[in-house]
């Protein structure tokens, strides 16, 4: 069993919901092995002691504080996180990432940052988590410098396109309709 990728003892998390609202907390466990998160609430609510949070609402969870780079994360795996709600997150990813029931935590580094963040997501927040070949996805026509070539599919339907409205109607019949 690997050891998991966040400590152990009681946290302190950054959550954030998917309507945008962020709460402070402190949790024992971030495992994603149930359906709910039981949280110590540290806010500004008085009132508020703990909570039980259902993973469907939570988008993710920023756990402890961002560390400084741990050497080179060129040789990580690069990710692209879709989120239900749009966004996408890219990030270096280490590989000690672990995978729950209902969720993954995540030890990564953003595209361009220059701090580790270990984060948890929930599966529930997410389309799905892509490993990426590089971090520029552009087709290579939009990636070349200089003359752009068009995508060769998209030439070949506009010149079909073009031919059809070229040619005259097959006799006996009228132009088609529109639909």
């Amino acid at each position: 069993m690997r050891a998991p990728a966040y400590p152990a003892a009681v946290v302190h998390v950054l959550i954030r919901f998917l309507d945008g609202e962020i709460l402070h907390a402190e949790v024992e466990d971030v495992s994603f092995d149930r359906a709910l998160l039981e949280a110590e609430i540290s806010g500004a609510d008085p009132n508020n002691e703990r909570a039980l949070l259902p993973l469907t609402a939570i988008r993710q969870v920023i756990i402890g504080h961002p560390t400084p780079l741990p050497g080179d994360v060129a040789e990580w795996d690069r990710a692209a996180f879709h989120f239900v709600d749009g966004e996408v997150l890219r990030a270096s990813v280490a590989a000690d990432s672990r995978l729950g029931r209902f969720g993954g935590v995540w030890r990564l580094v953003e595209a361009d940052a220059s701090e580790l963040r270990t984060v948890a997501i929930p599966y529930s927040a997410l389309k799905g988590v892509f490993k990426l070949r590089q971090w520029d996805s552009r087709p290579l026509s939009a990636r070349t410098e200089g003359e752009a070539r068009p995508d060769p599919v998209v030439r070949i339907l506009a010149e079909r396109d073009s031919a059809r409205r070229a040619s005259p109607p097959e006799p006996g019949r009228g132009p088609r309709p529109r639909r």
